[in-house]
């Protein structure tokens, strides 16, 4: 009978598929927004492994983890679905998470994202092992299987809406009753969704900021004074490439500098060197940008 009760009143509880994904994007804010954060301020994890190997790692996905599974122990959701009043609870008896499933979910709610974010960035700075490739494929695949679900979810066919909650018999639920919590709890938990406010205004500053900066505002630096002479030359003929100092290849201009280049050569000097060669500034394959010709 308390079973049966429980189904039917989380049946009666199930949440829009569009509050579900405004929870999956809050989520997704997190990390991002606290790595603008943390490299403003420049903390990282640096220190020597060995004489030749030096860790260097953000902080980021460590204290994203440690955030989500504050709220998983003490709300049963993540940071996002708790602020839109959700609840992780088993898919057929209703029953709260055990800490094992606190544990996974916090693991996944923040490893998923961050391996994706790496492989991605090594896969467009052509860094990435066959084995990285063969990876992000698997990610893609996962999305397909994902996209499949909600679908099935949104016709009500499934009882979760991506393949990890059905993996771990979870689903996302309105909770009966609202979650016991000491008052301190709740100071600190309200604190963190008005930070949460505050982290979106630092993600839409900083992806604005980066559009001014290649927007048209750009004034080309000098070159710096210590170069290697093949990249003295600052009288390269117009149209040649400043590297190979050949007529330029699939022109592609770097927005940081506004120096145009050869692609190949651009590409192939970033694998090695991740700075601008006639002025020496930092920048990254994000920086650059393709010059397509009209007739």
């Amino acid at each position: 009978m308390a079973e049966g009760a429980n189904v039917r009143q989380n049946l009666q509880n199930i949440p829009s598929i569009f509050e579900i994904s405004a929870a999956e994007t809050l989520d997704n804010l997190i990390y991002p927004a606290l790595s603008k954060i943390f490299d403003y301020l420049g903390l990282r994890l640096d220190f020597k492994l060995t004489d030749t190997k030096r860790f260097r790692e953000e902080i980021s996905p460590i204290v994203t983890w440690l955030l989500q599974y504050m709220y998983l122990r003490k709300r049963g959701s993540s940071f996002g679905e708790s602020f839109y009043g959700l609840q992780r609870t088993h898919t057929t008896t209703g029953e709260l998470l055990t800490r094992q499933q606190e544990l996974i979910s916090a693991s996944v709610l923040t490893l998923l994202p961050y391996i994706e974010r790496k492989l991605l960035t090594r896969a467009q700075n052509h860094e990435a092992y066959a084995w990285e490739e063969y990876l992000l494929k698997l990610f893609n695949a996962y999305k397909a299987s994902k996209a499949i679900h909600t679908f099935m979810y949104l016709i009500k066919y499934a009882g979760s809406h991506s393949p990890i909650f059905r993996a771990l018999r979870l689903t996302l639920r309105y909770p009966a009753t609202p979650p016991k919590e000491d008052k301190a709890t709740y100071i600190v938990l309200k604190l963190l969704e008005v930070l949460a406010f505050f982290l979106q205004f630092i993600q839409w500053w900083y992806s604005n900021d980066q559009r001014r900066k290649v927007g048209g505002s750009l004034v080309n630096p000098e070159p710096m004074e210590e170069q290697p002479d093949m990249l003295k030359k600052s009288n390269t003929p117009k149209g040649d490439c400043p590297i190979c100092l050949m007529k330029i290849d699939n022109a592609t201009a770097c927005s940081v500098s506004g120096y145009v280049y050869c692609w190949k050569c651009i590409i192939t000097r970033l694998k090695n060197h991740p700075t601008c060669p006639v002025t020496g500034y930092a920048i990254t394959m994000e920086d650059l940008v393709r010059i397509y010709e009209t007739n």
